[in-house]
């Protein structure tokens, strides 16, 4: 806005531009968008991803819980026992042939793609990938909570994964630590299941992209009707500005024809 000053009787207009409405309610709109729209996104996807891993370690302690009534009571004499043997004795031994078979027909139709099994010591007495069966746990976060009693999930995304039917690429997989337990027995054992939630991250991408473009949408058009607004107030004020600085000018011409 202008604004004059008397400087020995003579009144002086200093001139000034009028404030840049559009330009700042451009600026600062365009980032409040963009801001609140990746926000709205991503904290989709995380309740999402949450919720499907939350589902993913229920289902995978159902399973785990039916291993325990029908499969465990068969074979936890041997794989108790087993920890004291070496990893190629556990691997050559026919319980483990037995139960591998069993597996994989409880497991056939299911998602589930690698099952392993823990003594409570942390030592790998089963897995559906022979070469892990052996394997030293003990200081595994995952297998000592479901250790003492509580479940432990993790989603990975793993380039490669050996499953049942060997390997595969490119997998979203949900891994468990679910503890084994038949009544008020206790912890018997630890199960590690693993859950191929491919399809369902698919999933939730694809509503991610159309949450995106939802919002696009929407704020592009509040955008404009907001810019269109913004337009309108902002011809008002250089008009104001305008009007306002003839004035000034009239009054100024007046100041020096009463002083000719």
């Amino acid at each position: 806005m202008n604004t004059s000053r008397k400087v020995e009787g003579r009144q002086v207009i200093n001139k000034k531009k009028p404030f840049p409405l559009l330009r700042y309610f451009t600026i600062t709109s365009l980032t409040a968008f963009v801001l609140v729209g990746v926000s709205l996104v991503t904290f989709y996807r995380q309740i999402a991803v949450r919720e499907l891993t939350e589902i993913g370690e229920s289902k995978n302690a159902a399973l785990t819980q039916t291993f325990s009534n029908v499969i465990w009571p068969e074979f936890a004499p041997f794989l108790i026992s087993a920890s004291d043997l070496s990893a190629d004795a556990i691997r050559a031994h026919p319980e483990t042939a037995r139960l591998r078979q069993v597996v994989f027909e409880q497991m056939q139709g299911l998602s589930v793609i690698k099952v392993k099994i823990y003594t409570l010591d942390g030592k790998t007495v089963f897995s559906t990938e022979e070469s892990q069966i052996g394997e030293d746990k003990s200081e595994n976060a995952g297998f000592l909570a479901a250790r003492n009693g509580e479940l432990a999930s993790e989603l990975t995304h793993r380039d490669t994964f050996s499953a049942f039917e060997g390997k595969i690429e490119d997998r979203d997989v949900i891994s468990s630590y679910v503890p084994i337990q038949r009544g008020d027995s206790g912890v018997e054992g630890v199960l590690e299941v693993y859950d191929d939630v491919t399809p369902l991250l698919e999933n939730i991408s694809i509503s991610q992209r159309n949450i995106v473009i939802g919002v696009t949408v929407i704020m592009v058009l509040l955008y404009t009707a907001l810019f269109l607004l913004i337009k309108r107030a902002d011809n008002q004020i250089k008009q104001q500005f305008i009007e306002q600085q003839q004035a000034e000018e009239e009054i100024q011409g007046a100041y020096k024809r009463e002083e000719n």
